[in-house]
């Protein structure tokens, strides 16, 4: 496409002397010259792109609040078990076998939290796995 003394590189958009073959700034060859016909019209070429398909998520709404709750769930878990391991700093050594009971207590309350961790996020993935097989 040539202009008055320039030509607009295709590759940058950027017009270029036209005494140059390159672009200067991507290096891109001249493109050639088309013979005009005479005719003034106008040509335009329209770019009819499909619109953009928006990308289903992942989880629907119930999915991903099991999934959540199963996170949120480990989490405050893991903060239960420390708590419980670190118990008998602050309680008195009256009680007998504090730590034992505190060493059993966060096994239990880790391993609670480890099922129902793994039970959530099972039953999510589930529901995924159904409603992805039930739409193809």
């Amino acid at each position: 496409m040539e202009l008055n003394n320039e030509w607009l590189c295709r590759n940058c958009n950027m017009l270029v002397a036209d005494d140059v073959d390159k672009c200067p700034k991507c290096g891109a060859e001249r493109p050639e010259i088309v013979a005009d016909e005479g005719d003034d019209e106008t040509v335009v070429v329209v770019d009819e792109t499909k619109p953009l398909h928006r990308k289903k998520a992942k989880y629907i709404f119930r999915e991903s609040v099991l999934i959540n709750a199963a996170d949120i769930l480990l989490i405050l878990g893991i903060f239960a078990t420390i708590a419980t391991l670190l118990s008998p700093i602050f309680f008195a050594d009256t009680i007998q076998n504090i730590k034992l009971i505190s060493i059993v207590g966060g096994v239990a309350v880790f391993c609670l939290t480890l099922i129902t961790w793994a039970l959530l996020r099972s039953i999510g993935e589930i529901s995924r796995m159904l409603r992805e097989r039930e739409d193809k």
